[in-house]
């Protein structure tokens, strides 16, 4: 018979639920349970926030950008570069299965309610045939884009302009320095997108690079960028490292960015969320071992007596850890598993129906994501048991100090 076992059921059964330390162990139970949520949650959102924003960086933009120093100082791939064989071969060679794209970008200016606004104008390949930015397009025409005049500009620019998908938009060009009368381009707004980024919604209109070469008469090969998709995120650091210093690259002055460097102000953001849910987590268990400590010291004064008539009779220290070590179990127990029911619950309806919403403006996402990833929930389960029940041992050890002789008189 598991005699400690035994004796903490009869305890359990002859609680009193009116005295000090039943409803102290109410309390912890409720602090491991908050604990073990809240842990659960910030691990769960921060990750869900970091995944969401990464993928919508690498989605707006490629992977790994080729151009001319003067492009990626500025951000913008105005300035023309060569899309040689020589170039793509020497990609293809390091890298068969990397997707390689091209883009060119120019200034704009449209009109707007008697006022202009300077944007920036996309060329990308393929007639705006690219899957990666589907999942940020609202609303289109039914038909394929078929015309070189057809763009795609973003919610914001659709809602200042008060027009409907299908209609004209105008926009102004200058194809070369101190040009006095600018070059006017009429374009079908062909669909509507939007990223939650506000500087690229603010600033961006996409359309086809034929019509860029054709506006500022460019072959086929000018380009502003050479752009790599990328398969493997976690290898782009490593091919970045690699394209710069091959010979082809710097003899023709063409410098390798990546998506990383391009938005580092934003990447470093959000590599911060991991401090913030360490801390969390941290402060969450010390919530939930300063409960657990209490309700056992309560409980050990509670029973001090028995302790020490059983001490007189032979119990030694580790059976009587036992007894009070089931009920911290029992503690844990009671919190963490409603904890991690009430998180699956939580995250799956969230993550179903976007109850609770964010600024995209402060977050760049709309609601809040989580990431349901059984390593990250089984480790802080482990983690709240482990420390508790380390916590209980140190705990029962310091108070059977006591001489037995003494705990009988109390």
């Amino acid at each position: 018979m598991n005699l400690p076992l035994f004796i903490y059921r009869k305890l359990k059964t002859n609680t009193d639920k009116s005295n000090i330390s039943s409803r102290i162990i109410k309390i912890a139970i409720f602090s491991v349970f908050v604990g073990i949520f809240v842990s659960l949650s910030a691990v769960s959102i921060g990750k869900g926030l970091q995944v969401s924003i990464k993928e919508k960086l690498f989605n707006i933009s490629s992977d790994i950008s080729i151009s001319s120093y003067e492009n990626n100082n500025r951000g913008i791939a105005s300035e023309i570069i060569q899309e040689s064989e020589d170039i793509i071969d020497e990609i293809k060679t390091l890298y068969p299965d990397i997707k390689i794209n091209s883009i060119l970008e120019k200034p704009s200016i449209v009109s707007i309610d008697n006022s202009i606004e300077t944007i920036i104008f996309r060329g990308v390949k393929d007639q705006l045939d690219f899957k990666k930015f589907d999942q940020f397009i609202l609303e289109k025409l039914n038909d394929s884009p078929s015309s070189l005049n057809d763009i795609i500009i973003s919610k914001s620019l659709f809602e200042k302009l008060n027009i409907s998908i299908g209609d004209n938009i105008t926009l102004y060009f200058q194809t070369f320095d101190n040009q006095k009368i600018p070059n006017i381009r009429y374009y079908r707004v062909y669909g509507v997108y939007e990223t939650d980024f506000p500087d690229f919604d603010s600033s961006y209109i996409i359309g086809s690079i034929e019509s860029l070469q054709n506006l500022y008469k460019l072959n086929s090969n000018d380009v502003g960028a050479i752009e790599l998709i990328i398969v493997d995120k976690e290898s782009v650091m490593d091919i970045e490292n690699k394209l710069s210093v091959q010979d082809l690259f710097l003899n023709n002055n063409l410098s390798v960015v990546t998506v990383q460097d391009k938005y580092s102000n934003i990447f470093n953001w959000i590599s911060i969320f991991d401090f913030n849910i360490l801390i969390v987590i941290i402060l969450m268990i010390i919530v939930a071992i300063i409960s657990i400590i209490i309700s056992m010291l309560t409980l050990i004064f509670e029973r001090i007596k028995m302790i020490g008539i059983m001490s007189s009779m032979g119990a030694n220290n580790k059976l009587l850890g036992k007894v009070f070590v089931y009920q911290g179990i029992d503690i844990l127990l009671k919190g963490i598993i409603p904890g991690n029911i009430l998180f699956i619950i939580v995250s799956s309806v969230q993550n179903y129906y976007n109850i609770l919403k964010l600024n995209p403006n402060d977050y760049y996402v709309d609601s809040i994501p989580f990431i349901i990833d059984p390593l990250y929930i089984i480790s802080l389960n482990l983690i709240f048991a482990a420390i508790g029940i380390t916590i209980l041992f140190v705990t029962f050890s310091s108070i059977t100090r006591f001489v037995p002789s003494i705990n009988i008189n109390t």
